[in-house]
């Protein structure tokens, strides 16, 4: 959707800031190979282990700064192994290996259906006919750069992609992997808690699809808010029709689960993460279908995501699956992660003539020399020491204990 040391953070700063130096163990060798299934209890006992986060080659310049920053993130690395970790419990195979796999790359495979600028313009068209996107709006609001036909990776790591817009929830390197992990985790709790509450621990909640769906719901973030070289993201258009839920990335994430192939109950509960199907809702879940449906080059009555209503459409299921209301559900770190950057930004945009280099404090701030613009400079706080934690050094100790952290941040 948009602290005084060794207490209350995500992570303790000595964690977050300590010699990167640490050995840092993969947590697992080789993403394609994992196709063993660790048990459910194994992503907690792992969670402390760091992945080793290298930044590929061809990149494009703004994506390969973001890429350095969640590299040398701490913070990133542990959000990252305990991810692969949560999606290696999994205990479908072929679920578990599409989620790993889209984890070490998201390719934007929707995209290969439309090799040619006349396929991407028809498509565009067909979207604005059908009322999901807004008459005028540009081809790229679908095919963002990095999706031309020659595309072999997706245009950045999923590890390095921001998790929203500009100065909005997870907006720095390493965000849509923060939103994504903490998403999941709270939706194993989510279906545990139903489980154990009204169904006697009979594991009626079917787990697999509760973290798949939360890991898969965002992913085309990857696409979407890429990185400008001055640190700021791409604009995100809307599409779907559907309102205010409707960026971009909800549809294309959603199309790119039907074209790697997961059922329509999946599909279903990874687009219900904007809007819970039920209370007069589920019709924007039923137009997200579509959109998707439409991206993705398929009937989404044959796939069995939806069922004509007279001239409309509505969820193919009588009764939608729990599994969707507890995507709903746990897409909800917003609340925080929003308000955290909100009452953050101030502190940092204060602090901004000490370590930004500008053509009127460059003097000044040579002898520090560390950032070339303010989205930067803020973009390593949160991927660093994230907006949240940087929200509780605030609560918990002050401006005093704020500026000592981000010195300590600009110190390494």
């Amino acid at each position: 959707m948009c602290v005084d040391a060794g207490r209350s953070r995500l992570f303790g700063r000595a964690e977050f800031l300590g010699a990167l130096g640490v050995a840092a163990t993969p947590l697992l060798a080789g993403v394609a190979g994992a196709t063993e299934p660790l048990r459910p209890s194994d992503p907690a006992r792992l969670s402390g282990q760091l992945a080793s986060l290298t930044p590929p080659s061809g990149l494009a310049r703004g994506n390969a700064a973001a890429a350095r920053i969640a590299a040398s993130s701490r913070f990133v690395a542990k959000t990252y192994a305990a991810t692969l970790a949560l999606a290696r419990s999994i205990g479908d195979r072929a679920l578990r290996e599409s989620v790993l796999a889209l984890l070490d790359d998201p390719k934007p495979t929707y995209a290969a259906k439309y090799p040619t600028p006349e396929s991407r313009a028809a498509l565009r068209d067909a979207l604005v006919r059908e009322g999901f996107i807004a008459a005028g709006s540009p081809v790229e609001a679908i095919f963002p750069s990095g999706t031309e036909a020659d595309t072999t990776r997706a245009p950045q790591p999923f590890w390095c992609a921001g998790g929203s817009g500009e100065n909005s929830h997870h907006s720095y390197p390493g965000g849509l992997l923060v939103h994504e992990f903490f998403n999941a985790s709270l939706a194993t709790s989510f279906a545990s808690a139903y489980d154990r509450v009204y169904f006697s621990n009979r594991n009626t909640i079917d787990r697999d699809t509760v973290i798949g769906a939360a890991l898969y719901h965002d992913i085309m973030k990857t696409v979407v808010f890429q990185w400008n070289q001055d640190g700021t993201l791409f604009k995100e258009y809307p599409i779907g029709g559907a309102g205010k839920e409707d960026g971009g990335h909800h549809v294309l994430s959603g199309a790119e689960a039907i074209v790697r192939g997961r059922s329509a109950r999946f599909v279903i509960a990874l687009l219900s993460a904007h809007a819970a199907p039920s209370l007069g809702d589920e019709a924007k879940v039923a137009k997200w279908c579509r959109a998707a449906a439409l991206v993705a080059g398929i009937d989404p009555v044959e796939y069995g995501l939806l069922k004509k209503n007279g001239s409309d459409y509505v969820l193919a299921p009588t009764y939608v699956p729990i599994e969707a209301f507890v995507n709903y559900l746990s897409d909800h770190d917003y609340v925080l992660s929003v308000h955290a950057v909100h009452e953050v930004l101030p502190q940092l945009q204060r602090l901004a003539p000490r370590y930004v280099v500008s053509s009127t404090n460059a003097t000044a701030t040579a002898r520090r020399g560390l950032y070339t613009s303010f989205a930067w400079f803020k973009n390593d706080a949160f991927s660093t020491l994230s907006a949240i934690g940087l929200y509780q050094t605030l609560a918990g100790g002050g401006e005093g204990a704020f500026d000592r952290a981000i010195a300590k941040l600009t110190e390494r």
